[in-house]
């Protein structure tokens, strides 16, 4: 009997001997700007079951035992961190973001490698260095950020050809020019008809271990280009653009009005036609050279040269897709004005890219590209040619205008016309 009323009585006190041991442990979790922070899961040992901070960033979990418990708090873009707690208090919890770094990958014509495990000459440059140039040129951005690669324009108009030398010039007679490949598939001139906004990475094979597999055609190097695809996810539209203007800050020193009049006079002294020419022109007495003095000079730089130039770029893109399929639309508009009247660049470009995983070894991508270009002008000068030369002109003609009985002031000559 005796017994029976001994286990009676501790099966009685069992439960408010649990129920004793059970407590409830509180905080709150914030982040490194002490702004809280939902959906962190709070779990550790001896609780029943996980939970999350609300909105507020406050959680409640329940645990067994009356010792000091190890809360675990991790979440999405921040480090875990371990919180001891002895009481039914944990405090506020502080979160660090965590720091992920992607291992870098280069593109070498048959395969894709970690640059960490590369052996062979690779410069490259990815869209983050890209993105913030509002250049409308892919040549003109990539400028002085590939080692070992020269870019220079051939002349300062807009829409100017860009020559690319790898390692400078294997060739005295020959092209120079490095073999493009874009996506993989082999492209002429391929910077010219790219906007920066569309390229995700530029690699630029310089050496023969690399350039191998291209032959003879890669023996001046080979420039791979990867655009920009999209990503599984919710559909994103972006905007990028850019406003400005380039103007010159200085001109070169040129003769006055009485000056030049003073100049043709010495340079005619030696020939009788240039004497009698020069008197036609300019007068024959030093009364009438005086006269030039009191003319207002014209500064035919400016005149040709001093406008402010303004450009603009606008670049929209639409990406998305799910798990197997993948889409970006890329829509660039780019106007430029050259500083030099009557020349001036003008392009609307379309990129158009898809890519579908039919299985786990086959994937198919389609690739569409428009181009509707138009330059303006004719530059500064010709090769090989003086009398069309816009730039020498402007700082040899003469600086003032002359009316001649029977002409207008200055009449027309198609060797000065723009």
């Amino acid at each position: 009997m005796n017994k029976l009323l001994v286990f009676l009585t501790v099966l009685f006190l069992l439960p408010f001997t649990l129920l004793a041991q059970n407590r409830v442990i509180k905080g709150k979790v914030v982040d490194e700007s002490g702004n809280p922070v939902m959906g962190v899961n709070i779990s550790g040992k001896g609780a029943k079951k996980g939970v999350q901070t609300d909105k507020d960033g406050n959680f409640s979990i329940t645990v067994t035992g009356s010792g000091s418990v190890n809360l675990v708090a991790s979440s999405v873009g921040f480090e875990t961190k371990i919180v001891p707690v002895s009481g039914d208090n944990a405090g506020t919890v502080q979160l660090a973001k965590a720091v992920i770094t992607q291992e870098d990958v280069v593109v070498i014509g048959y395969s894709s490698i970690k640059r960490k495990d590369l052996t062979g000459s690779v410069s490259s440059v990815g869209s983050k260095e890209l993105k913030d140039f509002p250049l409308s040129s892919a040549a003109e951005a990539l400028q002085g950020k590939l080692a070992g690669v020269q870019l220079v324009s051939s002349e300062g108009a807009p829409g100017a050809d860009i020559i690319v030398r790898v390692r400078g010039g294997g060739s005295i007679t020959q092209d120079n020019s490095p073999l493009y490949i874009v996506d993989g598939v082999q492209v002429e001139n391929a910077l010219s008809v790219l906007s920066p906004q569309d390229i995700q990475s530029v690699d630029v094979l310089k050496d023969a271990s690399t350039t191998a597999i291209y032959g003879a055609r890669g023996a001046n190097g080979v420039v791979i280009i990867t655009t920009k695809g999209g990503r599984s996810g919710k559909t994103q539209i972006t905007y990028n653009g850019s406003y400005g203007f380039r103007q010159l800050t200085d001109f070169q020193d040129v003769l006055s009005p009485y000056d030049f009049v003073l100049w043709q006079y010495e340079r005619s002294r030696g020939s009788i036609a240039d004497s009698t020419s020069f008197a036609q022109t300019y007068g024959t007495t030093w009364d009438t050279l005086q006269n030039y003095k009191n003319v207002n000079a014209i500064n035919w730089q400016d005149r040709v040269f001093g406008r402010k130039a303004k450009f603009s770029t606008h670049n929209i893109a639409v990406s998305g897709g799910n798990q197997a399929t993948t889409f970006n639309l890329s829509l660039t508009s780019n106007q430029e004005e050259g500083v030099q009247i009557e020349s001036g660049f003008k392009r609307k470009l379309v990129n158009f890219k898809i890519d579908h995983r039919a299985t786990d070894k086959l994937r198919i991508g389609f690739t569409a590209r428009y181009l509707d270009q138009e330059i303006q002008g004719i530059g500064t000068t010709n090769s090989g040619t003086r009398a069309t030369n816009r730039l020498r002109h402007t700082i040899n003609y003469r600086p003032f205008e002359l009316p001649r009985p029977g002409f207008g002031a200055d009449d027309f000559d198609e060797a000065y016309y723009l």
